[in-house]
């Protein structure tokens, strides 16, 4: 085994590691989840669907993990490189030779792997953004709430201020204490 073909099956175990970890988590975050009782529905929708998407992101790494190192431990790449390799006939007034069937298929095969490779590698950028706007419709909710929660208590403190304000001014004047049929 050559070094490239090391450093290629070491890439895909860490890769397979991560989603094998990934997973793992997610996995136990589902049963966090569901052990927890009086989780309001908002929350529950957003991390059992975060959870998910992660699990499932986690799937696609390890699926390509194990593409990326079974394509050096299988020697696919090697007979892919050979195969890349110029021919040149014995004879230089003779035609370059042809690639047999088996070669074709081969070759064809290679592609398509490489292909699913890439499709997968979209895939999780795919799903990492999908998460990431889930991820800040959730949260900008979250922040609406609280903003607006906050505007009604200043509401009422200012509220309460002014109450007291005018009480005191009465109290300064000599008046009758102020009752706007607030209590």
């Amino acid at each position: 085994m050559n070094e490239s073909n090391a450093v290629a099956i070491g890439l895909g175990a860490i890769i397979v590691g991560i989603g094998l970890l990934t997973g793992w988590f997610q996995i136990a975050g589902l049963r966090a989840l569901k052990a927890r009782k009086l989780v309001p529905s908002d929350e529950l929708a957003y991390f059992r669907g975060r959870y998910r998407r992660r699990l499932l992101t986690a799937m696609v790494l390890v699926s390509l993990g194990t593409l990326v190192a079974g394509a050096y431990a299988s020697g696919m790449e090697k007979k892919a490189d050979q195969l890349g390799e110029p021919r040149e006939p014995a004879d230089p007034d003779a035609p370059k030779p042809e690639l047999n069937q088996d070669e074709k298929d081969f070759i064809r095969f290679w592609g398509i792997y490489w292909i699913l490779v890439l499709v997968l590698v979209f895939a999780l950028v795919a799903f990492a953004t999908l998460d990431e706007w889930a991820t800040r419709r959730y949260w900008m909710a979250q922040y609406k709430h609280i903003r607006e929660d906050h505007q009604i208590k200043l509401r009422r403190d200012l509220a309460v201020m002014r109450k007291q304000k005018e009480q005191a001014r009465a109290e300064r004047l000599g008046l009758p204490p102020v009752d706007n049929g607030e209590s």
